[in-house]
């Protein structure tokens, strides 16, 4: 028996076992081996569509971490158990000859073996192998049953992450317009209850990026259901309301900061895992754009220096950092007087192509 090769083979098996069990079992993010192939392939990704602006390209790229992490996982386990399968000459041999198998004969048994469908043209001789080859089965079974357990759940979660973007583009498309569309000449209506409601949400799209971190990598080209457009836009509404419009106006407090602390909850988890924050920082929403719909304002000086007191700025690089690492600039959500990323959802805007005999709905291409 040659020692190195058990030892080298299973210490491959542990280490994607660990992988598996930290990517799908735990809430703390991604395991080493997803995490740097994740990483990895949506940085490649990233670069290509920087040079080319292909939104096509990285939507795809999710699916294809997905199925990468499950290839990585799959193929590293069959190679630690064709390592320790090769350990010995007789560890593996044909059913009906006893001789021992060669090289491609070990990576086929251990192949079905780990798939658990027990073919039988070769067999392990010895209890060792024997034993051997009932725990590569009870691994194979643990990791198509997490692995099925796993990725089940993702395409709900991506349908989560969407809806709630989308929601979110219904109050607004960038933070002015948010807080334009909300202004009834009074005051901002029922505004503090779509924030009540979206706290939680928040907390849970927050939540389900531990749990499933494959999660991040899942890009919208659709720029109202874009859920890092949503919450940047979102998040400069909250600034604006926050230091921006007289207090005496404001919706209520309670709602206010509470969502505005379950967005930073959010940033932070993403920070922790995912995000570094950018080297410039994005300008401050304009209040011009408020007082130009009548919406009463504090000055730009105490808007401005309220900003710098607080240190808002490291917030704003953790959103532009966000929309950089989904394929996005700060153009895309700056002001309502240069985006429309949510204005075909407007009743005045058809949503009948008057072209097509059967009325099919359709969304513009943006």
């Amino acid at each position: 028996m040659t020692a190195i090769l058990v030892i080298l083979g299973a210490a491959i098996i542990l280490f994607v076992t660990l992988d598996i069990v930290v990517t799908t079992l735990t809430v703390g993010g991604a395991g080493p081996l997803m995490e740097r192939v994740a990483g990895g392939v949506w940085w490649l990704a990233l670069k290509i569509h920087q040079r080319r602006h292909n939104h096509t390209l990285l939507v795809t790229t999710g699916w294809l971490i997905l199925v990468l992490m499950v290839v990585f996982w799959l193929l590293l386990t069959w190679v630690g158990w064709t390592l320790v399968f090769s350990a010995a000459e007789t560890a593996v041999v044909n059913a009906e000859t006893d001789v021992p198998a060669n090289f491609w004969e070990r990576v086929y048994f251990t192949g079905f073996t780990i798939a658990t469908l027990g073919i039988g043209d070769y067999q392990p001789q010895h209890a060792f192998w024997q034993i051997a080859t009932a725990v590569a089965a009870a691994n194979g079974f643990f990791f198509v049953t997490l692995g099925v357990a796993y990725l089940l759940p993702v395409a709900s979660a991506v349908a989560g992450k969407r809806a709630l973007a989308l929601y979110i583009s219904t109050l607004g498309g960038t933070g002015d317009e948010i807080i334009r569309r909300s202004w009834n000449g009074r005051d901002f209506g029922q505004l503090d209850q779509h924030l009540i409601n979206l706290a939680p949400m928040m907390s849970q799209l927050g939540e389900s990026h531990l749990t499933y971190p494959i999660l991040y990598y899942f890009h919208s080209i659709d720029r109202t259901r874009s859920m890092p457009l949503s919450i940047a836009a979102l998040d400069e509404a909250l600034t604006l309301l926050q230091y921006g419009v007289l207090a005496e106006h404001r919706p209520d407090s309670t709602a206010l900061v509470t969502m505005r602390r379950a967005n930073a909850a959010f940033l932070n988890t993403l920070r922790a895992v995912y995000l570094n924050s950018t080297q410039s920082e994005p300008p401050l929403p304009n209040l011009d754009l408020l007082r130009s719909h009548g919406i009463p304002t504090v000055s730009d000086e105490e808007y401005h220096r309220t900003a710098k007191r607080l240190g808002l700025g490291q917030r704003r690089k953790l959103l532009l950092a966000l929309l950089n690492n989904d394929g996005w600039s700060w153009d895309a959500i700056a002001s309502s007087q240069t985006t429309n990323r949510t204005d075909h959802l407007d009743d005045e805007i058809s949503l009948i192509n008057e072209e097509s005999p059967t009325n099919v709905f359709r969304i513009p291409h943006l």
